[in-house]
């Protein structure tokens, strides 16, 4: 999934109001952001096949201490214990936690049978992939709720709070289509290349954070 880690994280604004945005960007991503350096290094495998599935041409070879079941706990665990000793909000601790491990079960939905419950196996998947149509369909709808719940619950305080939110949304959007009808990458270093480019992202996120603030929940009669 690309649209729907995203939209997860923004889903979560209302339940969580003190996290900041670019921990809501962060947090779904947690596990695609270890994988990548974990191929670099050779401790994981990946190849590009294109063909391979109809939205996807990703051969996910071997990735246990990424994307396993046991690893992505683990990685939950361990960025939720930083979240919460960094900030001590304690719902907001229990829902990034929650944030990391959302990003195993969303790739069960649209992987094949690749992704471990342990580091050795065995695999599960979905198969969203092997349609476009159901991918466009399932991760554009979860987007846009995402999209609605964090526009609910912030307001910008200037224009800019209005620009760079939707020009960030639009973006997305765009990466997300041309990662499904696209061409495949050239090689699995240049998806290598394309998530550390993401790492600007969160940057961005932070942008938005200063210029839009979280709108207060009404008060109970």
């Amino acid at each position: 999934m690309l649209l729907g880690h995203f939209a997860v994280g923004l889903l979560a604004k209302p339940l969580a109001p003190r996290i900041p945005l670019p921990v809501l960007v962060i947090a779904p991503q947690v596990l695609d952001l270890v994988w990548p350096v974990l191929l670099a290094t050779g401790i994981e495998r990946a190849h590009v096949v294109p063909g391979l599935l109809a939205a996807s041409p990703l051969d996910l070879e071997y990735m246990p201490y990424s994307h396993s079941l046991v690893a992505a706990l683990g990685w939950s665990l361990l960025f939720a214990a930083g979240y919460g000793a960094l900030t001590r909000d304690r719902r907001g601790t229990w829902v990034v936690g929650l944030l990391v491990l959302s990003h195993w079960v969303l790739d069960v939905v649209a992987h094949r049978p690749d992704m471990p419950l342990g580091l050795e196996g065995p695999r599960v998947g979905l198969g969203l992939w092997h349609s476009v149509a159901g991918t466009l369909l399932v991760e554009g709808l979860l987007f846009a709720a995402g999209v609605l719940a964090y526009t609910r619950a912030t307001r910008p305080r200037a224009r800019a709070g209005v620009i760079h939110w939707w020009l960030f949304v639009a973006l997305l959007a765009a990466l997300f289509v041309a990662n499904v009808v696209g061409p495949p990458p050239p090689s699995i270093e240049f998806v290598i290349g394309l998530a550390a480019a993401a790492l600007l992202l969160p940057v961005w996120a932070a942008v938005i954070e200063r210029h839009r603030e979280t709108v207060a929940p009404p008060t109970p009669r």
